[in-house]
């Protein structure tokens, strides 16, 4: 069968901005170009929606709310009739609402499913993580953003090796809106050492611990400030956290943006302080743009961003550490311009998005060319994977 005869369906909990959701419409858009028939189902459109539908892709909102972080029987009927309606060579899930809700609507092996995970899951639930094992039971193939989540999978989760494959997040090309661009920064920040943090402002994003760095730093570079550019349930606790340190003049909550990569072009060190990950799009992001990382060493990050070359790495939820690197970098321009640029090269010699493309290709002939195959644990009823 020829890649223009094959139909392909990618799963999504939707395409709101955010780095899964830019890698499944990047995927899909270049998938199109490629000559295959895409479409993306989700629970609800978002702002890369139309993105999508301008490069050539279908996009099917299944319902009229958000599914996110949790199993859904709605989501996984209506994915189920769509799967009646139209015909696939091929389904592709992201993320855990899309995962379970694919492994309930497919029903053997027909047609094969393959999942990407993108994350150390840190925030599962052991009834999420029974339902996780029950989905990657029923997948055919897995690809797992780094070496540290095949790892994951196969110790934690029992997945055999042979059934993962690793493919690393890439650069994509750009997805910022035409029109509607905010000013990069405010103009009272010109001049001024800039240090920015890109991240939906939820828990295992560690940003409590970047506020708190800034206080250790501005005990010794005051007229340092901080950026937050992002938005998520933790707004107004990170607010009042800013506030109890004496640090909200100095720290600004810049909200969702739809110019990122403008912005990071005005700051001198771009923070990672995640407390898990799997390998974060803005490392990448920062490293084009010649700008050095301190991050935290959990998940993929190691993989993407190499300690003392490309930047500096610190243990997780451990902000005197983290303000020390800050503190080392923002002192010694000469290293943060070194550092900028080998994250530069490494960014064009080894995480380029036609690579990831073809890697993704691969894995879909492989699937493909073998024959049809009933797992024996994914044929467990979710009900019996749940405690009672």
């Amino acid at each position: 069968m020829s890649k223009t005869s094959l139909r392909l369906l990618l799963v999504a909990d939707s395409l709101h901005i955010g780095g899964a959701e830019q890698h499944v419409v990047s995927l899909a858009s270049a998938l199109v170009q490629r000559g295959y028939h895409v479409t993306i189902a989700c629970s609800e459109k978002g702002f890369l929606a139309p993105l999508a539908e301008r490069a050539g892709v279908v996009v099917r909102p299944l319902l009229d709310r958000l599914v996110k972080r949790r199993l859904s029987p709605q989501f996984a009927q209506e994915l189920a009739k769509h799967l009646r309606q139209e015909s696939y060579d091929l389904v592709h899930a992201h993320m855990y609402a899309s995962d379970a809700a694919c492994a309930c609507a497919l029903s053997g092996t027909t047609p094969p499913l393959v999942l990407t995970e993108h994350s150390e899951a840190s925030w599962r639930s052991a009834d999420e993580q029974r339902c996780s094992q029950w989905f990657y039971a029923k997948a055919r193939h897995i690809i797992a953003v780094s070496k540290q989540i095949r790892k994951r999978l196969i110790e934690h989760d029992g997945v055999p090796s042979h059934r993962i494959s690793v493919i690393m997040n890439t650069l994509l090309p750009g997805l910022e809106a035409s029109g509607g661009v905010q000013q990069a920064c405010p103009a009272m920040l010109a001049g001024k050492p800039l240090v920015g943090v890109v991240a939906r402002l939820q828990p295992e994003k560690g940003i409590g611990y970047f506020i708190e760095a800034a206080a250790h730093v501005l005990r010794v570079i005051p007229h340092a400030h901080f950026l937050i550019i992002g938005d998520g349930q933790e707004r107004h606790t990170l607010q009042e956290q800013a506030i109890a340190l004496g640090v909200q003049e100095q720290v600004h909550f810049l909200g969702f943006r739809l110019d990122v990569r403008a912005l990071m072009q005005g700051l001198d060190v771009v923070v990672v302080p995640s407390l898990s990950e799997g390998t974060p799009l803005v490392t990448l992001e920062a490293m084009a743009a010649g700008i050095p990382i301190v991050a935290s060493a959990v998940g993929g990050i190691p993989e993407q961003v190499r300690h003392l070359q490309e930047g500096l790495l610190v243990p997780p939820a451990d902000a005197q550490a983290l303000g020390k690197a800050l503190i080392c970098l923002l002192h010694n321009p000469a290293r943060l311009r070194k550092l900028g640029e080998a994250g530069r090269l490494r960014v064009a010699a080894h995480f380029q998005f036609g690579t990831m493309i073809e890697q993704t290709e691969a894995v879909y002939r492989t699937v493909l060319s073998v024959s049809p195959h009933i797992w024996e644990a994914g044929q467990a009823s979710l009900s019996q994977m749940l405690p009672r």
